[in-house]
């Protein structure tokens, strides 16, 4: 019998929660919970950011417009877990789709910014409309759970892999943080992800590997585009947009909080993530919504072992977004000097309890058993179509396969 869910202030009115959760934060505020923030900011601003410089560079942005762009982002991100987790008293983390973003690198091209702008905009108020009617939150209660942590584990799969696969480029540095971070679990620390981050920066220190780019202090300012509408980019642009977000981000976000054991007020995460999209897609912002990957650092009990006041991690978060947001290329820079490898180890080190449980969760009940590792592979196999990623396919795959194995042939007869 599984547990029931941590609702935090779910149950109070919007003023009370408010004043229960500002209240608690002093109680609340922990350095491992200070420091899952980071490690959450300190990813998401290396490898998504590159494929966001790809697509602006694609689209031939000015500086003055990527750095609006970044602004936008980063600010609504900070802006979207800092309310949502103030009101629920959960750690709900903020992000911004690694595949919408994706996505923007080849179609940027192909429209005017203006129009880009406009499909920004429809893809927001659609996911306004999703959030407010509470349609995404009955779909998602269709689908069965063992299936959403088979995709949950798919998705976390590749992070996995890459702790040992990047391991070519530096066996030291790798190794030696892998060794810290099990030390750390057989001893029970709060944060054995710290440990091995001060590891891999002595040794990376040491081999002369932490680069010390040039790093200018400038804040960023918004720039309004005013958006045209082409049915064109409705089609090639919003609607991807929209899909790939409720498939690839906010059903994967939701299914981490509820793996970590919170209730996740499903509805309130897609209508904030529309309302945020909504103000910054007229700055060049391509939307913001809950996290996919990195919210799992923030959500599991290395960020707290109190899931109670736990969510300091969601406000540490959105604290160093909000910098990274006003100071963009200072931090950026910053980032930048920490080798590959240290940052694939570590982002597979935070998530590699999540990926255990999850996986145990999508095999563990004999009747959903073959529908969880048909999701699980399908979503690993990376394969797409019409714009849609491997996690929504892995969804339909586990949904299909359930429905077919579960099927009852005709009505059982009384004897």
């Amino acid at each position: 019998m599984s547990l029931p869910l941590e609702r935090g202030t779910s149950d109070l009115n919007v003023g009370a929660a408010l004043r229960v959760n500002l209240s608690g934060l002093t109680k609340a505020a922990t350095w491992s919970a200070f420091f899952s923030g980071l490690i959450i900011v300190l990813i998401s601003a290396t490898g998504p950011l590159a494929i966001l410089f790809q697509a602006a560079k694609a689209a031939n942005f000015t500086s003055g417009q990527t750095a609006s762009w970044l602004l936008t982002i980063f600010i609504g991100a900070g802006a979207f877990g800092l309310v949502l987790t103030l009101r629920f008293g959960i750690p709900i983390i903020g992000a911004w789709g690694a595949a919408t973003t994706a996505l923007l690198v080849t179609a940027l091209p192909l429209h005017r910014l203006s129009e880009v702008v406009g499909a920004y905009f429809i893809a927001s108020a659609a996911l306004l409309l999703v959030g407010v009617t509470g349609i995404f939150g009955r779909l998602i209660d269709l689908v069965p759970r063992p299936v959403v942590m088979a995709m949950l584990a798919g998705v976390l799969f590749r992070f996995g892999v890459d702790i040992f696969s990047s391991l070519e480029s530096d066996y030291l540095l790798g190794i030696a943080m892998i060794v810290i971070f099990f030390l750390g679990r057989r001893f029970k620390w709060r944060a054995p992800v710290m440990g091995s981050l001060f590891v891999g920066l002595a040794i990376a220190g040491a081999q002369s590997k932490l680069v010390n780019p040039h790093i200018g202090i400038a804040i960023a300012k918004p720039i309004w585009i005013t958006p045209t509408f082409s049915f064109g980019a409705l089609f090639t642009l919003a609607l991807p947009i929209f899909l790939l977000v409720l498939t690839t981000q906010d059903a994967t976000g939701i299914a981490v909080l509820i793996n970590s054991g919170y209730h996740a007020p499903t509805n309130s995460i897609v209508a904030w993530g529309g309302v945020l999209s909504l103000i910054g897609a007229g700055f060049g912002g391509s939307g913001v919504n809950i996290s996919a990957i990195t919210a799992a650092i923030g959500t599991q009990e290395h960020a707290d072992p109190n899931p109670k006041t736990r969510y300091f991690a969601g406000i540490s978060t959105s604290f160093f977004y909000l910098l990274l947001g006003l100071f963009g290329a200072t931090v950026t820079g910053l980032f930048a000097s920490l080798p590959p490898i240290l940052l694939a180890v570590l982002a597979g080190l935070a998530l590699l309890p999540i990926l255990g449980s999850s996986t145990h969760e999508a095999l563990a009940d004999a009747d959903y058993r073959e529908a969880g590792l048909v999701t699980l592979l399908v979503t690993v196999s990376g394969v797409s179509a019409w714009q849609l990623g491997a996690q929504f396919w892995g969804l339909v795959a586990g949904v299909f396969v359930h429905q077919i194995t579960s099927w009852k042939f005709g009505k059982s007869q009384n004897t």
